[in-house]
């Protein structure tokens, strides 16, 4: 019988084999959470104001309206129906690369109207809280959520009454303002309109960095 020992392992490959997988471990469990947990969205402009100002970056989780692969149009899995309020992020019905960022207001079933830069739901004023005269204030929702609204000319077109669809959630930004470029970009001409529930795409969790201090009581938490 022979004495020779049995070759034991080297333990340099052994920890470059470790690290190896530890890092490929890491990489998949980061993808996995970037494609279907958790996104950052940075804010490219005002339509948000003053709830968003340009360049915050917002956490969104994207699992609420349902699962999808990355580029897909369509959820795999079917989530919930978004909550009046709830900021939402959603792929454009005509352009599906490009990602916004609004406010949902009405629910499917829901009439909307837009009144001299007033929202009408289902035939009543939203209630304007402590705005009078001055550009910005809050807005309040049947369901009693409050958020701020601010408001610039040129001011929004009257729209409606219209009944959302069964399929679709009518969302607005917070700057109730005309786009300045309407007449030179017809796509990007509303700052509000109807959004299939198959585009919405994440639910805005809370502001991770902000450039810009908050003028009004804003946690960096959006409720649900």
């Amino acid at each position: 019988m022979s004495n020779t020992p049995a070759n034991s392992p080297n333990p340099t490959r052994q920890l470059l084999k470790d690290y190896g997988l530890a890092v490929i471990l890491a990489v998949f469990v980061a993808l996995l959470i970037r494609f279907f947990l958790f996104e950052a969205y940075r804010i490219p402009s005002h339509a948000m104001k003053p709830t968003l100002e340009p360049g915050d970056t917002i956490f969104a989780s994207k699992w609420p309206f349902g699962l999808r692969f990355p580029g897909a149009t369509a959820p795999l899995t079917r989530g919930r129906l978004p909550t009046r309020g709830e900021v939402v992020i959603f792929s454009s019905p005509t352009e599906p690369r490009l990602d916004y960022i609004k406010r949902v207001i009405g629910l499917p079933g829901d009439t909307i109207a837009i009144r001299r830069n007033r929202i009408l739901l289902n035939g009543l004023p939203l209630e304007s809280i402590g705005k009078d005269n001055a550009p910005c204030g809050k807005e309040r929702l049947p369901e009693g959520k409050t958020y701020p609204i601010c408001s610039e000319a040129p001011l929004l077109e009257d729209f409606g009454p219209d009944k959302v669809p069964s399929n679709s959630v009518f969302v607005i930004g917070d700057l109730r303002t005309a786009p300045p470029f309407a007449n030179t970009d017809p796509r990007k001409a509303k700052s509000w309109g109807m959004v299939p529930l198959s585009s919405l795409k994440g639910s805005a969790i809370c502001i991770w960095l902000s450039i810009e201090p908050r003028g009004f009581d804003h946690t960096g938490w959006f409720p649900r």
